[in-house]
């Protein structure tokens, strides 16, 4: 990919609880410092998974060979929120939602799709406030990252139907994202998502295939 565009060529709550992109000030208010003790159990997984998840320790690395190598002991954040996680763009920096992200599994999940849009952010440079940079990043995000592997639907959310299903979970939790983030209504973000959808999903930068 020349110039380091993601999937489209020069581009750069409801129920379901979700990890989204976002200037972390826009929401200040809805992100609360943890009790120490809690805050401890958060880094402590964080340490954790970063020795032994390989989708996290692979896009770690990743991220290194971008030139944007990073420490995640200055890099993750725990902190009491509305999500389950975050990547904030302007602090290059990600969130854990400790109180609601509280196991190795969802922390797992979480840190690794915020880590997609890290690395798209290294790679191309997202405008994270254009609804199609941001509509590319959350498809990669929620194809990539386990968000949409088919236990998660299955077992976690009981979307039955196994033809597509990827593909339909996918579309959902892209649009869902950017509800949450812009000011947009669902009409407009599924729009977004429909008219990036097909560079986006087939761009499984940095692996070769979707896991």
């Amino acid at each position: 990919r020349e110039g380091g565009e993601l999937g489209v060529r020069g581009m750069a709550q409801t129920g379901e609880q979700d990890s989204v992109t976002l200037h972390k000030e826009d929401l200040a208010k809805s992100f609360n410092r943890l009790a120490p003790e809690k805050e401890e159990q958060c880094r402590s997984l964080i340490r954790t998974i970063c020795r032994r998840a390989p989708f996290v320790i692979f896009m770690l690395d990743a991220l290194k060979k971008a030139g944007c190598e990073i420490d995640p002991e200055k890099y993750f954040k725990c902190e009491d929120c509305p999500l389950l996680g975050a990547y904030d763009w302007a602090s290059k920096e990600i969130v854990i939602c400790a109180n609601n992200a509280t196991s190795e599994s969802a922390m797992t999940t979480v840190m690794t799709h915020e880590l997609i849009h890290a690395f798209d952010d290294c790679r191309a440079k997202v405008e994270f406030k254009n609804i199609k940079h941001l509509a590319c990043t959350e498809i990669r995000a929620a194809s990539l990252s386990g968000d949409c592997f088919f236990s998660e639907e299955f077992f976690g959310r009981f979307n039955f139907g196994i033809a597509q299903q990827h593909q339909r979970c996918v579309k959902r939790r892209a649009a869902l994202s950017l509800t949450n983030v812009l000011n947009v209504t669902q009409e407009q973000a599924n729009a977004a998502v429909e008219a990036v959808y097909e560079p986006c999903f087939k761009d499984t930068e940095p692996f070769d295939r979707i896991p």
